[in-house]
């Protein structure tokens, strides 16, 4: 029996992936690299540590992890300011889930000042009973970390979870997790997520009732 709903947050609760990737190329021409948006998105669902591991090792440039960080986050956040907004029709599904009793917790590889600003600015923080950010983790997704922490604050097994992803590598993880998942896949992304156990390609109740039920 399904007791508890983990959601993603970039992608699935905020229509923030571009901020992100946009931030990220921002970041990198300042450090003398040309990032692609199609190279970005493979990274999409991880941490920015993982991201930053990646890009050093393949684009070998001089900048420490928390310049890296601070110059993304500031640009991120002039970002978040002009153009954030929640994708549609999560925010009804969540106040439903909700209000039919079942517990809700935020598994994403952002940071906590991010998350935070997203939840408070939307106005649905105290919906959540356990959030996760990329802090409290030492692997990025795929690994299945950051679902099981999500899952033992929750004081639930792993087979009483459902996630919520829209990424490769977050559906993987939670999969690995022993989760069922459900993909939402936007009309603009390019996420393979083959992996979920039900696809999405929009947050209207009813659907998602139907499969958690």
């Amino acid at each position: 029996m399904i007791k508890a709903i983990i959601f993603d947050m970039d992608g699935v609760i905020a229509d923030s992936e571009f901020c992100h990737i946009d931030a990220e190329i921002k970041t990198m021409k300042i450090f003398g690299v040309d990032l692609t948006k199609e190279e970005l998105e493979g990274y999409t669902g991880t941490t920015s540590k993982y991201m930053y591991e990646h890009l050093k090792a393949k684009h070998d440039f001089s900048a420490s992890f928390e310049e890296f960080f601070e110059i993304k986050r500031q640009f991120l956040f002039e970002d978040f300011e002009k153009f954030l907004k929640p994708v549609d029709g999560v925010i009804d599904l969540i106040k439903n889930l909700h209000k039919k009793g079942f517990k809700l917790a935020l598994a994403s590889s952002s940071h906590r000042k991010a998350i935070d600003y997203i939840l408070k600015k939307f106005e649905i923080y105290k919906f959540f009973d356990a959030i996760t950010s990329s802090e409290e983790i030492q692997n990025s997704k795929p690994d299945p970390e950051i679902f099981l922490k999500s899952a033992e604050k929750l004081k639930f097994l792993s087979t009483e979870c459902v996630v919520i992803e829209d990424a490769k590598l977050g559906v993987e993880g939670a999969k690995r997790a022993g989760m069922k998942c459900i993909g939402f896949k936007s009309h603009s992304s390019h996420q393979d997520l083959s992996m979920a156990d039900w696809v999405v390609g929009s947050f209207e109740k009813e659907k998602i009732l139907k499969f958690i039920l």
